[in-house]
């Protein structure tokens, strides 16, 4: 294992899931880690409570990563309450399936506002942390879907699609800043 020791990762959506376990394999591995994330309280003191007992830094930030202010303001806080990030985990995500034909206007939007544009949101507040530092590493978390397709989910498809889309972007564009952008496409998981 890479000793991930004196290191902050921000893993979004990392209360609970997937998110969960990313936060606390790379608290394993001796990062520190920043959760903003939305939804249930309780799962997110679980998951605070996991990692402190791996003896890391944790702390929680209830924001909307679709809201570009509200994804702003946290940025900085975290910023302040662990001085440098190192890596960004763009995992907050949402699903609302269902047939395009039936989907709503509403489902699908909401779809993309948290995939894409909360990815995108985070990705451009900590842009020039990363570029002032030359060095990060952003791991955002698409899906198999977003390379396949998958009947039902022309939303999350499509934001999954976004996602490997905008990887590539950013990749390039902060190469030569010795800063990382890759994306994980994950297939069904339990």
């Amino acid at each position: 294992m890479i000793s991930l020791e004196g290191r902050t990762a921000v893993v979004t959506g990392g209360s609970q899931g997937i998110g969960r376990a990313i936060a606390l394999k790379l608290a394993e591995n001796g990062a520190d880690i920043a959760i903003p994330y939305i939804g249930n309280p309780d799962r997110a003191a679980e998951t605070v409570s996991m990692i402190e007992a791996l003896g890391r830094k944790v702390k929680t930030y209830t924001c909307d990563v679709s809201n570009f202010e509200q994804s702003k303001e946290i940025v900085a806080q975290i910023i302040e309450d662990f001085g440098k990030i190192d890596i960004l985990v763009n995992n907050a995500g949402i699903t609302r399936d269902g047939l395009a034909l039936s989907m709503k206007e509403a489902d699908f939007d909401a779809v993309i506002a948290v995939n894409l544009k909360g990815t995108f949101n985070m990705i451009h507040h900590f842009y020039q942390h990363f570029m002032k530092k030359r060095y990060g590493k952003i791991i955002n978390i698409a899906s198999v879907v977003g390379i396949t397709g998958n009947a039902g989910q022309a939303n999350y498809s499509a934001s999954k699609a976004g996602v490997i889309g905008l990887t590539k972007t950013i990749a390039k564009e902060l190469a030569s800043r010795h800063v990382t952008c890759n994306a994980i496409a994950p297939g069904f998981i339990n």
